[in-house]
């Protein structure tokens, strides 16, 4: 199962604070630094970052229709009657599910989610849901939730949900609890300021009943058991959506990509067409074969298809045994007596004839060079019968050997 880290910001992306989360209860030790520092803890965890309420325009209205792509075109001029800021300039999100016909709307400044989404990218933190930090207090209709921190509260009820400083909370929660037409049977409030902020409002909401629960485990411990993502709204939607975002840094290489496409499949029409074309030709080049073969052989049994060229080698190999080409022939008689007649100096070659197994040799011999023993020679290293005729006039010694093959 993946890791949940709860990861607070402040306005300015800069401090954070961070915790992890399993199976609703806390895990680890909470940590509170800059936010580049929480990037070692969030690798490869599941992600909520929770950005301050009072940030962030956070309302419930009835949306008709089930198409939520209509709805969320439809929510900027659902509520721009309660917002001061142009629609324009905000961003718009919307909870998963509506809760007795009514979504929960948040709207936050365009460039301001831009601003945290980049802070997140620059400390390399991938975070899928980014929430308001009041929607991850109890949702319920019975009893209203107040979270107290130092010198912020948070207050979510069925009738609004907001932060407020510790000055004004008496007040905003007297108009609340006048106006609710059905009356909480408590107010929860859990108390993490470490001040006595709790005496204050007992003393100025005498009409409304209180429960107080301790926060033995800090503000984390509260977020841990009562977060639910259905009760909430995840900010990161639209333009600002992780997946929309990979589709969009794609987006400039899908030309590129169709391009290569294209060049394959032409590569591969291109190939196919030469293997098309390559098959035609060995079949011309086989029946070459067979003309060639049945014009040079005539008379002869036509050989299996495909062995024509083995055929053909074997009778050519045939034909220059019988010429002398072969072993025994001129090629190997040739190849015996050239060392031996390389070794005698001013040795000239001045003809060949070669005719039944029976070779021919013609050489001149400048000065005194040692010819008597040739005839010896070539006779111990081949075993051929060998003759020789000599004569000599000026210094220059004609000769003539006749060699026999054996074979």
């Amino acid at each position: 199962m993946a890791r949940t880290i709860l990861l607070r910001i402040d306005p300015t992306a800069t401090e954070a604070s961070w915790q992890r989360v399993e199976n609703g209860q806390l895990a680890g030790s909470f940590h509170k630094g800059r936010l580049a520092e929480a990037y070692r803890y969030c690798r490869g965890a599941s992600v909520v970052v929770m950005v301050p309420a009072e940030e962030v325009f956070i309302t419930q209205i009835l949306l008709p229709g089930k198409n939520r792509k209509k709805l969320i075109k439809a929510v900027p001029y659902a509520v721009e009657d309660q917002i001061v800021d142009d629609i324009e300039t905000l961003h718009f999100a919307l909870s998963p599910a509506p809760q007795d016909g009514k979504f929960i709307v948040a709207a936050v400044e365009t460039q301001l989610i831009g601003y945290w989404d980049n802070a997140l990218k620059a400390a390399r933190i991938h975070a899928e849901t980014m929430i308001p930090d009041v929607l991850a207090l109890l949702d319920s209709k019975e009893s209203w939730s107040v979270l107290l921190e130092p010198n912020r509260a948070l207050v979510r009820t069925p009738n609004g949900m907001f932060s407020s400083d510790i000055e004004n909370l008496p007040l905003m929660l007297n108009n609340l609890h006048k106006q609710a037409e059905q009356k909480p049977e408590d107010v929860t409030v859990y108390d993490c300021s470490l001040a006595n902020h709790m005496t204050t409002l007992k003393a100025l909401c005498a009409d409304i009943e209180f429960s107080l629960i301790d926060c033995a485990d800090g503000v984390f411990g509260v977020f841990a058991r009562h977060y639910e993502p259905r009760n909430s709204v995840n900010l990161l939607q639209g333009e600002f959506n992780r997946q929309q975002g990979i589709g969009r840094h794609l987006k400039p290489w899908i030309p590129a990509a169709a391009l290569f496409a294209v060049w394959i499949g032409w590569q591969l029409v291109v190939n196919i067409s030469a293997l098309i074309d390559l098959g035609n030709r060995s079949e011309e080049l086989t029946l070459q074969m067979q003309n060639v073969y049945k014009t040079a052989f005539r008379g002869a049994k036509k050989p299996p298809l495909g062995y024509e060229r083995s055929s053909m080698e074997s009778k050519l190999n045939k034909l220059l045994e019988k010429q002398g080409q072969a072993k025994g022939g001129l090629q190997e008689m040739l190849v015996k007596t050239a060392p031996i007649l390389k070794n005698v100096k001013g040795v000239v070659i001045d003809g060949l004839r070669f005719s039944n197994g029976k070779l021919d040799i013609d050489l001149t011999v400048q000065g005194s060079g040692d010819v008597e023993p040739l005839e010896k020679k070539i006779k111990q290293k081949t075993g051929w019968e060998v003759k020789s005729n000599a004569s000599t006039s000026k210094g220059v010694t004609k000769v003539r050997l006749n060699i026999k093959s054996s074979s």
